[in-house]
């Protein structure tokens, strides 16, 4: 509180409560009566006697009066039963540092009546109950929660992007607007997805009460950080505050009780998400009882924190079934809540500018903070350019490795291997519900961690699924404990990993893939990407995956497995073996279906299917494509009509629609512009058709003319020295992508094709 607005009776209740905290830290001696009146004081120790005088007065006057009624106090109390032999000591206590007449005047009525008297401002109070300079020292040399797990910066300074916060009527707010309420003594919730930065903010938080805790002569309270993560199995606040103390290696864990007793601190809980339950009796309905024991101790903290005293809890939303038993698990009464979002743009720039990025940022790679300071760190690995090496299938399943990694060093005996494998399972399971990122039951987690490890989850394994990276809760307001995968992105590349886990041993009949697909929808490019490049970084040749096809075709399985697992085969590298066999795609729902030319394609019939969006831009008369039949077909992309060269592969089809000659090859090499401006938009129109996904240097020539064609190479170099698209490797290919931040640039570009230019 400012002190200037800060009345008389306001100070003298918040300095009783401080000298009741330090002498009385259970809170169980009260006031006493003394010669007829009731009086907040002496504080009677086995040893000590102490008594106070509290006063915002600055004249002489004030001090004398205080300290002659001190004296008389401490020599009454001294003089009876059982008390000669304790030391006693006065304390007059002022808002301000006292004057020097006041320290004069109670030095000299000190030596005149024979007792120990010191004249003293609140702030030295607050610092004979706990030395926050001592404890914030300590505080800043130790782990700031997840923040600690995160990938190996650069040396130097760590990136430090402003932070915005959404209030829960979606208003931004500042750090420093809940450092504000903090201080006036709200009580806030602060949840966001899994990497979004909660932990950075609460730092961030952190700094700022710490500067202002200085800043004001350690007059307001100061904030005292704890991880939940470390606080497992604890039963009590006290508890919670030594363990806290012992870790951070602060020595006085008594005053940080006190402290907390007195509301001198604001308490950041980090991780409310982070306490492995005790127990768990097996079944789904009992999660909330896990739960509400889990947090007995933090349910316990905030309650009995004193009125006035601001308190911010963090964690991951979905770990409860929604806000209710939030709220009444974690003891909140009148709170605010507030969300940590994605970065936006202009926060993602900034974020790279100070980690001293100098590649271009792919097209692919989401606003997350956790992401992206992933990739700073790898870059870091690689000087050279981390955007020329990783394709969008590896950043994500770099990124998802880093989750993991970083989620297993919450436990013990978890490995992230394990953790992957389990997210990975989720997201098959979940494809067959209504989404492919959900909705996900704990049954379905529970299934998905019995199928990986052959058995039930113990005590850290229901917590592993609890606390599952990437998911999010389906509803806030449902009741259920139902969550969905909170990226669409991270649900995609979980699955192809599971995907390609399959592919490499098809036989078995543990594995969900290996029966029937219950669920009607073909993977999108992006985990078709996944798997492919999982299985390249192991050397798995495409003969493995057409033995699982050639399995699965005499299984009849012609479902979306077998589509995925065909347009994975044809994204490896083929050795020249001919395809001997025949396979049947049949029921089956694409989002989108993009054509190259590949062997296995001319050996596949898709029949009775639904097409969304058919992508023949990448082949042409002389390219290998499957066959369709009787299959309804939204938009044939790359045409204005049905070629002749394509009608018998087409047999019974219904299409909707086909392209505006200028979004076809032919139709923008027939634009009134120089033919590299054409060749130009004709590749532009390839790479940002679809945002992520990088093309084959091949594909890049397909419907050109046998004229057009030599001056390609040219002008993708001449595009990349632009900044438009970036080079990139993914097994034995060169890929060529489209650069984020000239997205928009190329697809105005495509939107009005005669006034481009190269």
């Amino acid at each position: 509180m400012d002190s200037a607005a800060e009345s008389g009776s306001d100070f003298e209740q918040r300095a009783i409560v401080l000298a009741r905290a330090l002498h009385d830290p259970m809170g169980i001696q009260g006031a006493v009566m003394f010669g007829g009146r009731e009086r907040d004081g002496p504080f009677v120790g086995h040893d000590e006697i102490h008594a106070y005088e509290f006063t915002v007065g600055r004249t002489k006057e004030k001090a004398e009066k205080d300290g002659e009624k001190l004296a008389e106090l401490l020599k009454a109390v001294g003089g009876l039963p059982g008390n000669a032999l304790k030391s006693r000591t006065g304390w007059f206590v002022t808002r301000e540092e006292p004057t020097p007449d006041q320290r004069t005047t109670v030095d000299a009525i000190g030596r005149r009546r024979g007792e120990r008297l010191h004249a003293i401002s609140i702030g030295t109070l607050h610092q004979r109950m706990v030395n926050s300079e001592k404890y914030i020292q300590a505080r800043d040399n130790a782990p700031f929660g997840s923040t600690a797990f995160g990938g190996q910066r650069r040396p130097g300074k760590a990136p430090n992007v402003p932070v915005v916060l959404e209030a829960a009527n979606g208003e931004p707010t500042s750090v420093q607007g809940l450092v504000d309420r903090l201080l006036q003594g709200q009580r806030s919730l602060l949840v966001g997805n899994y990497g979004v930065g909660k932990s950075h903010t609460l730092r961030e938080i952190y700094s700022a009460l710490r500067k202002e805790h200085f800043k004001k002569g350690k007059l307001t309270p100061f904030p005292v950080h704890i991880n939940l993560r470390d606080c497992a199995g604890l039963k009590s606040p006290a508890e919670i505050l030594r363990r806290h103390a012992e870790e951070v290696g602060f020595d006085h864990s008594g005053g940080l009780i006190s402290a907390w007793r007195a509301g001198a601190c604001i308490l950041l809980l980090d991780g409310f998400d982070e306490i492995v339950p005790s127990r768990w009796f097996g079944a789904a309905s009992d999660l909330k009882t896990v739960r509400w024991e889990a947090l007995s101790p933090i349910r316990r903290l905030v309650s009995e924190t004193p009125v006035g005293a601001g308190i911010v809890v963090a964690g991951r939303s979905h770990y409860f079934s929604g806000q209710a038993e939030m709220v009444s698990a974690l003891g909140f009464k009148a709170f605010e809540q507030f969300s940590v979002p994605d970065f936006d743009e202009a926060q993602m720039s900034e974020f790279l500018t100070q980690s001293g990025v100098t590649w271009t940022v792919p097209d692919w790679v989401p606003t997350r903070p956790l992401l992206l300071g992933y990739l700073v760190s790898i870059s870091a690995e690689n000087a050279s350019n981390v955007a020329l090496s990783t394709t969008r299938a590896t950043g994500w399943r770099k990124f998802v490795d880093a989750v993991c990694e970083r989620e297993a060093q919450m436990f013990t005996a978890v490995r992230p291997e394990t953790i992957r494998s389990i997210v990975s399972r989720v997201a098959t399971l979940a494809r067959s519900r209504s989404d492919v990122t959900g909705p996900i039951d704990m049954d379905m987690l529970r299934q998905a961690f019995v199928s990986v490890n052959g058995l039930q989850p113990d005590e850290e394994g229901v917590q592993v699924l609890l606390r599952l990276p990437g998911l999010a809760a389906a509803d806030p307001d449902d009741a259920t404990d139902t969550r969905v995968f909170a990226d669409r992105d991270l649900a995609d590349t979980a699955y192809g990993l599971d995907l390609a886990d399959y592919a490499m041993d098809p036989y078995g009949d543990t594995h969900p893939l290996s029966g029937v697909a219950s669920w009607a929808t073909a993977s999108s490019d992006l985990g078709i990407e996944v798997a492919t490049d999982s299985l390249n970084e192991m050397g798995v040749p495409s003969a493995t995956v057409l033995s699982a096809l050639v399995a699965r075709d005499k299984q009849e399985r012609f479902d979306a497995v077998m589509a995925d697992l065909i347009r994975v085969a044809a994204e490896l590298p083929w050795e020249n073996r001919p395809v001997t066999s025949s396979f049947q795609i049949s029921g089956v729902y694409f989002e989108q279906l993009v054509l190259s030319d590949h062997p296995i394609f001319a050996a596949t019939t898709i029949r009775d299917s639904v097409i969304e969006c058919l992508d023949v831009g990448g082949v042409d008369e002389a390219s290998a494509v499957p066959h369709f039949q009787q299959d309804l077909i939204g938009l044939l992309d790359g045409v204005t009509g049905l070629p002749r060269w394509l009608e018998a592969r087409f047999v019974e089809c219904e299409i909707d629609r086909f392209s505006i000659a200028t979004h076809t090859t032919a139709g923008i090499m027939q634009l009134g512009i120089d033919r590299d401006s054409r060749i130009a938009l004709s590749i532009l129109k390839k790479v940002f058709g679809q945002r992520g996904s990088g093309r084959k240097e091949g594909a890049l020539s397909r419907g050109l003319s046998l004229t057009d064609r030599p001056l390609v190479p040219k002008v993708i170099d001449e595009l990349v020295s632009q900044g438009r698209l970036q080079k990139s490797s993914s097994g034995n290919s060169i890929l060529y992508l489209g650069v984020k931040s000239r997205r928009k640039d190329a697809l105005q570009a495509l939107a009005s094709p005669a006034d481009f230019r190269l």
